[in-house]
């Protein structure tokens, strides 16, 4: 329970962030290193090399849900402070669920899922101190099949604020060294193809194989 003096309790109604996109990073400008789909193609057709990787890649260990990640991160959109990153849960959704998020499913380029699945992912800083108290953590998430190729994604608008998916959370003052939230993100995903593996993004991953050799968790959805 986080003292009173470090937080203020109430409905939070703005929009949390903007889906992390593989041509730009969250809050922060990261570049991730994850291809939005394995088979895009160039102007002549063809499937691109930096999309699909020229052999293919393996992936390192799955950790067990409840774990942490073996290294701590230091995300670019908290300005400062290193986290454990510890993913808890995640909890598959309904097609009536997704229907009241008002996924807008005509636009182009946006996200087409009909399963909504909401992600719990504990952050406990070990060092630094972040100077943005309220950061989109969740923007360093990604769901992806067992070739590295994300099949579910963040919407647009993401907060996933909807009866039995994530809870409105409190707003914070300042992180303290060893302090833990759990906070939640949902992603929108196709029940036909689920994801494999939830895994982390950092700057340093600029391929694919760099991305699936990092800690990740395996998919497991309750």
């Amino acid at each position: 329970m986080h003292r009173r003096s470090k937080t203020l309790y109430g409905v939070l109604v703005t929009v949390l962030g903007i889906t992390l996109t593989a041509c730009g990073g969250a809050g922060g400008g990261e570049k991730s290193g994850v291809p939005e789909d394995s088979s895009a193609k160039g102007a002549t057709g063809q499937e691109s090399p930096s999309v699909r990787p020229s052999k293919k890649p393996e992936w390192g260990p799955a950790l067990a849900m409840g774990r942490p990640a073996p290294k701590l991160y230091e995300p670019q959109n908290t300005e400062g402070g290193k986290f454990e990153v510890t993913a808890t849960k995640i909890v598959k959704g309904t097609a009536a669920q997704a229907k009241y998020l008002h996924w807008d499913q005509s636009s182009p380029g946006e996200l087409k899922g009909n399963t909504p699945y909401f992600v719990y992912i504990a952050y406990t800083l070990k060092e630094g101190k972040p100077q943005v108290a309220n950061p989109d953590l969740g923007a360093h998430a990604a769901a992806l099949d067992m070739n590295g190729v994300k099949v579910a994604a963040r919407p647009v608008v993401h907060s996933g604020f909807v009866e039995g998916g994530c809870e409105v959370p409190p707003v914070y003052m300042s992180w303290d060294i060893g302090e833990t939230r759990t906070l939640c993100t949902v992603f929108a995903g196709d029940e036909s193809n689920p994801p494999a593996r939830l895994a982390w993004d950092t700057t340093d991953m600029t391929t694919v194989e760099d991305y699936m050799k990092a800690a990740s968790w395996e998919w497991v959805a309750q």
